[in-house]
Parts: C-alpha cells; sequence; structure tokens
C-alpha cells in the first residue's frame, strides 16, 4: 500500500533531556525554550505549507506530554481547537526500558558495548526491559496502513525514532537505513507515494 494523501511527520521540541542527551522513550522532560520556539516555527511554517492546497486534515499525535506541548503550540498557530487532535499511543517512541533518564555515558558504564551492539542489530537489538525496532516497526506499519486506508491528507507530532520508522516505511528502508535517518527538530517532512521532502522551519 502507498500514500495517496500528503502525510507531514513532525518532531517533538527540544526537550531538557535532548539537551542533556539523556534516553526519554516514554519518559518525559519538558520543552526548553528552544523547543517551544522550534514548536512555534513548526506550526507556522505548516500552517503556511497546509494553506497552498486547502482541504480535510486528520491530527495525529504521540500522548507523551513532550508531544503533547508541542502538538500544543503547533495547534494555536493552525487554530485547532485541542480536541481535533487524536491521541494514538501506537505512535509513542520507542521504550528504552531500563535505559530511559540515562545518558548514553552512563548506560556504558554498566553495557560498554551496548551502542556497538545496537548499531550491529537494529532490528533485534532490545534494551534490557525495553522494546525492539521490531516491535516499533509493527505498531507503526499498523498506523500507517491506517493513515492510507483514510486516503487524507495527515498530520502526525511524534518522535525522533519511532518518527523515522514512519518515515523509512513510507521509503521502504530497512532498520539499519531507518537508524540513521536525520531527526530534526527545525524541520519536519512531507510523505506522499514512497518519497519525502524535508521543509525547513522559518
Amino acid at each position: 500500500m502507498t500514500l495517496v494523501a500528503p502525510l507531514y511527520m513532525l518532531r517533538h521540541g527540544e526537550t531538557a533531556w535532548n539537551t542533556e542527551r539523556r534516553m526519554q522513550g516514554t519518559k518525559d522532560s519538558s520543552l526548553t525554550e528552544r523547543g517551544r520556539t522550534q514548536a512555534l516555527a513548526m506550526g507556522r511554517t505548516l500552517k503556511a505549507e497546509l494553506l497552498r492546497t486547502p482541504g480535510s486534515t486528520i491530527f495525529l499525535r504521540s500522548p507523551l506530554g513532550r508531544v503533547r506541548e508541542t502538538s500544543e503550540i503547533i495547534g494555536c498557530e493552525l487554530g485547532l481547537e485541542p480536541a481535533q487532535w487524536r491521541d494514538d499511543p501506537r505512535l509513542a517512541e520507542l521504550s528504552y526500558g531500563q535505559w530511559e533518564g540515562f545518558s548514553w555515558k552512563e548506560i556504558e558504564l554498566t553495557h560498554p558495548t551496548a551502542l556497538a551492539d545496537w548499531r550491529a542489530d537494529p532490528h533485534g537489538y532490545c534494551p534490557p526491559g525495553g522494546e525492539t525496532h521490531a516491535d516499533l516497526r509493527r505498531r507503526s506499519a499498523e498506523v500507517l496502513a491506517e493513515i492510507i486506508a483514510l486516503n487524507t491528507r495527515t498530520v502526525v507530532v511524534g518522535h525522533g525514532v519511532s518518527g523515522a520508522v514512519l518515515r523509512g516505511l513510507n521509503l521502504g528502508l530497512d532498520a539499519k537505513a531507518m537508524f540513521i535517518l536525520e531527526k530534526p527538530q527545525d524541520a519536519f517532512f512531507r510523505l506522499l507515494a514512497g518519497v519525502e521532502e524535508k521543509i525547513p522551519c522559518a
């Protein structure tokens, strides 16, 4: 199945844990001032993009706090009512289990080869108590199939890794290629029919 209506993929703005390079996963930290500014810029840029071709739009988001905060700022720029956002837990970030809240330096004290092991097997590697890329791919594929079936322009606000997996499914990438996709917080992506366009936010 192929996207025949545009899908806009946005990532939440910068958080405190992003600046500290801590694994967030299913845990949360608040947006920084820069993160809120990024969300405003995404909202303004997305508004201009949607106005180019007026029509029905579905607004989906991860239920995690950093995404809710980002989407509320974006929604204000778009003139949305809060109830127009639909939370979908399948859009949540990859679960890092016991590693959530820790930096890579802290993780490597007890798991020195963790990053190398993950890069060697990005599809099957599982952080302790977390989930694999394969698990994330399954739930992401379900969401994408539903979006395709609705055949309606859709906006998704999500996360770095889970967003990259949705984008990678559209692009037909394998796990290793998805693993290294860029995950900007000052731009978003327009997906359609197996391709994507990066849209910088001013």
